[in-house]
């Protein structure tokens, strides 16, 4: 069965085109991310801005005609945090319907946290082990604790990289007091909540474009140009890149090797997700997971065809 999958982030919307069978992803003929800011200033003014929703429904349109003409037999729209805090959500719903076609979902964020475990546990690697893991969006971060590919423990927070960046980064290059700022937030915001967590000697799991996005500069600074699925951060590693990522001015962060452009403004507050994250849970390693939130997407809607 061929499925495609669009979700619709703060950041970014990406689709993913795949054949599914037997709950196993066989073949994966697309994968495409274009950076369209939906979640831009929904912080302060509670709304969508109608400039956000042409540029992301512009991508949706593209997508859908490009999951079609791949042969998809079902494509399925999912949209996140910008979206379900959106006061103006239900009229990006129905452009969204008028120029696609499209049935919507705003999905919430423990649907997104199960949605991205059973992506990541597609992975033998992953499918048995006890992890933690960790996806960090624009606008919103997904914990979720499991092993044997059943979930124990999942929560969302409303902290994502776009949300840090348009609250505390105020300077270019960043202001050492700025990320300072930030960690601190991240510190009072999840310390107490993590510290709950039965965390063992559980395997920490990274999925998203930041900490993919991380893993791609760090090998092209080790001069690797490998393939970051499975790839293993340590948390000083983490540390060192945020600080010499700060130092940088943003038109400098944008010809960062393994760093798209469009994420150069974000990519120091989403390191500084992940390794505030590791600090608290005292863990020195993660593993990144290029499998989330797309996959689980289709694992699922195969499972309801079936």
């Amino acid at each position: 069965m061929r499925l495609a999958s669009i979700d619709i982030g703060t950041n970014s919307v990406k689709l993913f085109v795949a054949d599914v069978d037997d709950q196993q992803i066989r073949n994966v003929l697309l994968e495409h991310t274009v950076t369209t800011r939906l979640g831009e200033g929904v912080d302060k003014s509670g709304e969508l801005s109608t400039s956000a929703m042409d540029r992301t429904i512009d991508a949706i349109s593209d997508f859908n005609n490009r999951a079609k003409l791949a042969g998809a037999e079902d494509v399925i729209a999912i949209a996140t945090s910008a979206v379900r805090d959106a006061k103006n959500n239900d009229i990006f719903i129905k452009k969204v319907a008028e120029r696609t076609g499209l049935n919507l979902q705003i999905i919430s964020g423990d649907e997104e946290a199960e949605l991205t475990f059973i992506g990541a546990c597609s992975d033998d690697y992953l499918k048995y082990k006890e992890i933690i893991l960790i996806d960090v969006g624009g606008g919103s971060t997904e914990f979720i604790l499991g092993q044997n590919g059943i979930i124990e423990d999942k929560f969302s927070v409303n902290i994502g990289c776009v949300r840090l960046t348009e609250e505390f980064i105020h300077s270019d290059p960043i202001d050492p007091i700025e990320l300072q700022k930030i960690i601190h937030y991240l510190i009072g915001a999840l310390y107490v909540r993590l510290c709950t967590l039965s965390v063992g000697n559980r395997e920490l799991v990274g999925v998203g474009g930041t900490i993919v996005t991380t893993a791609l500069i760090h090998s092209n600074m080790e001069g690797l140009f490998s393939d970051v699925h499975g790839y293993i951060l340590q948390k000083d590693q983490l540390v060192r890149l945020l600080s010499h990522l700060r130092r940088m001015t943003l038109e400098e962060r944008k010809n960062v090797p393994g760093l798209p452009p469009q994420r150069a403004d974000i990519i120091v507050p989403g390191i500084a997700i992940f390794s505030t994250v590791m600090e608290i849970l005292k863990k020195q390693e993660i593993i990144v997971s290029k499998r989330g939130l797309k996959y689980g997407a289709l694992l699922k809607r195969a499972n309801m065809l079936n």
